[in-house]
C-alpha cells in the first residue's frame, strides 16, 4: 500500500467516523409504564418502569391531572420532584460520533406564586459526554402551561454505553403553594447528526481520486 493509498483510506475512516446510527432510548415518551398503577389522582412514583429507573424514585404523571399540562406526546410525562429533587436514567449505547440529545420541558410551577422561587430547576446529563441545566423558569424562553424542547449536541469518541439521566434541581419552596412540584419532561430521543454535505462531497472526491490513480496505474 503506497503512501496516497494510505492516505485514501485514513481520510475515509476519518470522515466516515464522524456518522453515527442513531441511539435508541427506550420509552422516551414514557407510554409503557409496565406494572405501575397510578393512584385515583392520576400519577404515582415508581423506582422502574420499562427502560427507566427512579433514583430514589421517578414520578409519572397521566394527562390532564395537572391542569392545562398534557402530556407533550402521548399521554403520560415524568415529573422530576417526588416529595424531594429525584433523577431518572437508563444506559444506552452510543456509536463513535455526533448526536443530538431532544427532550421536552415545561415548569409546574407559575411565576405567580413566588417569582423568585426555583422549584422547577434541573439538570441532564449523557455520562460525562454532555451536561446541561434549565434554570429560572417559567420565563420567557420556558412559559409555564408550555412543551418547550430543549436540545444539545455532544461528541461521543469512543462506541460504549452512556448513562443518560434526567435530575431535579429545584428550590423546595412552600411559599408558592407547591414545594414539592418540579421539572416535567417528556418524548426524549438522541438522534446522530449526519455528516454534512461538504464532508460527504470531500468523501466522494477522494475515492475519486483514488479510483483515477489506479486507472492509470493500470494503464501504464
Amino acid at each position: 500500500m503506497n503512501k496516497f493509498t494510505r492516505f485514501v483510506a485514513a481520510a475515509a475512516l476519518a470522515l466516515s467516523g464522524t456518522s453515527a446510527m442513531s441511539a435508541t432510548v427506550a420509552n422516551g415518551s414514557f407510554e409503557d409504564i409496565g406494572s405501575l398503577t397510578l393512584n385515583s389522582s392520576g400519577w404515582s412514583f415508581f423506582t422502574s418502569i420499562p427502560g427507566w429507573t427512579g433514583s430514589p424514585n421517578g414520578e409519572i404523571q397521566s394527562a390532564p391531572t395537572i391542569s392545562a399540562v398534557n402530556a407533550q406526546d402521548g399521554r403520560y410525562y415524568a415529573e422530576l420532584d417526588t416529595n424531594k429533587n429525584s433523577t431518572i436514567y437508563q444506559d444506552v449505547m452510543l456509536d463513535a460520533g455526533k448526536y443530538l440529545l431532544s427532550f421536552w420541558y415545561s415548569p409546574r410551577v407559575p411565576a405567580s406564586g413566588n417569582p423568585s422561587a426555583s422549584t422547577n430547576d434541573m439538570t441532564f446529563a449523557v455520562g460525562s459526554l454532555l451536561s446541561g441545566s434549565v434554570n429560572g423558569a417559567p420565563n420567557a424562553a420556558f412559559p409555564h402551561k408550555v412543551w418547550t424542547e430543549v436540545t444539545s449536541l455532544f461528541t461521543v469518541g469512543t462506541a460504549g454505553t452512556y448513562r443518560l439521566s434526567f435530575s431535579g434541581a429545584g428550590a423546595q419552596d412552600e411559599s408558592n403553594g407547591c414545594g414539592d412540584c418540579g421539572a416535567l419532561i417528556d418524548n426524549i430521543s438522541i438522534s446522530a447528526v449526519p455528516l454534512p454535505a461538504s464532508a460527504l462531497f470531500l468523501l466522494a472526491g477522494i475515492g475519486g481520486l483514488g479510483a483515477l490513480r489506479a486507472r492509470r496505474r493500470a494503464v501504464a
